[in-house]
């Protein structure tokens, strides 16, 4: 008589591991270009686990176990990403870093992952096992697991999502310039200057789809609080009057340039505000 563990499917397998690298390093690429562009990202586990039974079942057949593992490498890869996109662009901005640094980067990204699994670990017991509390990514990847037995049908639409998405970027005006990047208008109210303008990238379409109305609105309400009122109130009682917010403080002008300049740049940080161009990081050079 064997043994129960003798029964149990394979998990941790070879195909298993190099499968869910190369899941991960294709979600994550995608994460990245999608939390910079759009910013914010998406769950990945979910199509991980539709790739990982297309492809192990191609390969000869894989269990839900060994699935499992699929999905769980390839979508850590991606929340890795999420977690570096925010934090690491930060530095660039505000001046510590000149540009992006491979070595610092790796090694912060490798060490937030590591970090993060030993957290889980603990976290695991108290959130899930005690608490019991729910996760919904988490419970829709465990349904599509345990009801992908034909995973063909959310393959083909993930493939003809992923054709149409690339042949709209293809004809936009990044591209071959058949149709627009985004759709404009503007006109006068009276005495004052409308403008409403939406991009018409598939990205931010099929992110759309997937948040929801609710984040939806959320994302829209705090676009509009930012742009019309935060950015003109801190325009018109901020910067005018502190020339070393308006260049920057490692701008030539505030560290080694006479006064005279520095009022030069920040009159043309005004012009520049006044007409709607994008002003640039360094202004004063």
């Amino acid at each position: 008589m064997s043994s129960p563990s003798a029964a149990l499917p394979p998990q941790l397998t070879f195909r298993a591991i190099t499968l869910a690298i190369v899941l991960a390093m294709v979600l994550a690429a995608a994460n990245t270009y999608l939390g910079l562009f759009a910013g914010m990202t998406i769950a990945s586990a979910i199509p991980a686990a539709v790739v990982s039974m297309a492809v192990l079942r191609a390969l000869g057949g894989g269990g839900i176990l060994e699935n499992n593992i699929v999905q769980t490498g390839a979508s850590a890869g991606s929340s890795i990403a999420s977690g570096v996109i925010f934090t690491i662009p930060a530095l660039v901005i505000l001046g510590f870093w000149q540009d992006f640094k491979y070595s610092w980067v790796l090694a912060i990204a490798g060490l937030g992952g590591i970090l993060g699994v030993l957290f889980s670990v603990p976290l695991r017991r108290a959130l899930i096992v005690e608490q019991k509390l729910a996760f919904p990514e988490g419970q829709a990847a465990a349904e599509v697991l345990k009801t992908g037995e034909n995973p063909s049908e959310g393959i083909r639409i993930l493939g003809l999502s992923a054709l149409g998405g690339a042949f709209a970027k293809l004809a936009a005006a990044s591209g071959l310039r058949l149709i627009p990047d985004a759709a404009a208008s503007a006109g006068f109210f009276g005495k004052y200057l409308g403008y409403f303008g939406t991009n018409l990238s598939p990205a931010l379409i099929g992110v759309g789809y997937i948040v929801g109305l609710n984040v939806g609105i959320v994302v829209l309400a705090g676009a509009m609080l930012s742009w019309n009122i935060a950015i003109p109130v801190y325009a018109a009682y901020v910067l005018p009057g502190n020339a070393e917010v308006a260049c920057g403080r490692s701008c030539p002008c505030v560290t080694r340039w006479p006064p005279a300049y520095a009022a030069a740049s920040l009159q043309r940080v005004r012009v520049q505000r006044a007409s709607r161009w994008p002003i640039p990081s360094r202004t004063c050079r």
